[in-house]
C-alpha cells in the first residue's frame, strides 16, 4: 500500500512556493510543482532533489491568470493524481499597471482570486475523496484597512497596483472563511507570510522591486521563515481537522474585522463564480 502523499503547490518554482517545496519533499511527499516557466520548472526540480533527495516531483505548466489555463491544470493534476492531500494556493502577483487579461479580468483580480477561486473548486471533489486533506491559501496581512468596491472589481473606475493587491488578499480570505464554513471533509486555512523579498512583482520592472526591497530590508524575513506558514498547515499533525483560521508564524491570529462580513463572503464567491462560469463557457 503506498502511504505517499500528494500537494500540488502553485508558483512552485522561487520564492516561498520553492522554500515550501523543499521543506515538504523533505517529508516524503509528492509533490506537484505548479509554474509558468520550464525552465525555471526544471531548475527547481534539480534543486530540490539536490536538497533533499526526493525525486517524486511532477511540474505544471500554467499561466494562472488565465481561468481556461486553470480550468486545464486542475484536469492534469486529476489526470495524474487519484489522490491528493494537500493544495497549497501559494502563487500571486502584482501589476505596476492596469492590465486586462484577453478573458477580460483585470490581471491582478485573476491571478490573486480567481486563480484560488477555479482551481481549489475544480480539485474540490479530487480533495474531498482523500481522507484528513487540507487547502492552504496564501493570503497577506496587506488587506488590513482594504474594502471591496464591487463596481470596480476589474479595475473599470481606477487603478492602483497595491490596492488591487490589498484587495485580492481580501477576497482571499473571504474565500477561505466560505469555503471552510460549507466544507467538512476538507480543512481550508489561510495565512500570512510577512512581509518576504520574493518576485511576486515578477517582470514588472523596477519600481515595485525596489519597494518589495525596500520593505523586505525593514522587516527582514527570509524566504525560508515565510514559508513557515504554509509548511505548517500543509503538514502538520498539530491543524489537523482545524478549519476557517489565518495564521501568521505557525499561530491562529485575527484577520480584519471587515474580513468576516458573511455576506461579502457570499458576495465574492458568486461573482467568482459568475466569471468562472462566463468565461468556461465562451466559445
Amino acid at each position: 500500500m503506498n502511504n505517499q502523499k500528494n500537494i500540488v503547490i502553485t508558483g512552485a518554482t522561487d520564492g516561498i512556493g520553492l522554500a515550501a517545496a523543499v521543506s515538504i519533499a523533505r517529508k516524503g511527499y509528492r509533490i506537484g510543482l505548479v509554474g509558468r516557466n520550464p525552465q525555471k520548472g526544471a531548475i527547481a526540480r534539480e534543486k530540490i532533489i539536490s536538497l533533499t533527495g526526493n525525486d517524486q516531483l511532477d511540474f505544471f505548466e500554467a499561466d494562472l491568470s488565465s481561468i481556461k489555463n486553470v480550468k486545464s491544470l486542475a484536469e492534469q493534476i486529476k489526470t495524474k493524481y487519484s489522490s491528493l492531500d494537500v493544495l497549497l494556493n501559494n502563487a500571486g502577483g502584482a501589476n505596476r499597471y492596469k492590465i486586462i487579461t484577453e478573458e477580460g479580468l483585470e490581471k491582478t483580480f485573476a491571478t490573486n482570486q480567481m486563480n484560488y477561486f477555479v482551481l481549489t473548486t475544480e480539485l474540490l471533489g479530487l480533495l474531498s475523496e482523500t481522507s484528513g486533506s487540507r487547502i492552504v491559501n496564501v493570503a497577506s496581512n496587506a488587506h488590513i484597512g482594504s474594502t471591496i468596491d464591487y463596481s470596480n472589481i476589474n479595475a473599470e473606475k481606477e487603478y492602483s497596483f497595491w490596492k488591487a493587491y490589498c484587495v485580492s488578499k481580501l477576497m482571499n480570505l473571504m474565500f477561505t472563511y466560505r469555503l471552510a464554513s460549507i466544507q467538512d471533509k476538507v480543512s481550508v486555512n489561510a495565512l500570512h507570510p510577512g512581509f518576504v523579498d520574493t518576485n511576486i512583482a515578477g517582470n514588472e520592472g523596477n519600481f515595485i522591486k525596489k519597494i518589495v526591497k525596500f520593505g523586505s530590508k525593514i522587516f527582514a524575513r527570509s524566504v525560508e521563515d515565510g514559508a513557515d506558514s504554509s509548511i505548517y498547515l500543509s503538514t502538520s499533525d498539530e491543524v489537523e481537522g482545524v478549519s476557517g483560521q489565518y495564521y501568521f508564524k505557525c499561530k491562529p491570529i485575527k484577520s480584519s474585522k471587515i474580513s468576516y462580513d458573511q455576506n461579502q463572503w457570499d458576495q465574492i464567491w458568486s461573482i467568482c463564480e459568475d466569471f468562472k462560469q462566463k468565461i468556461l463557457n465562451e466559445k
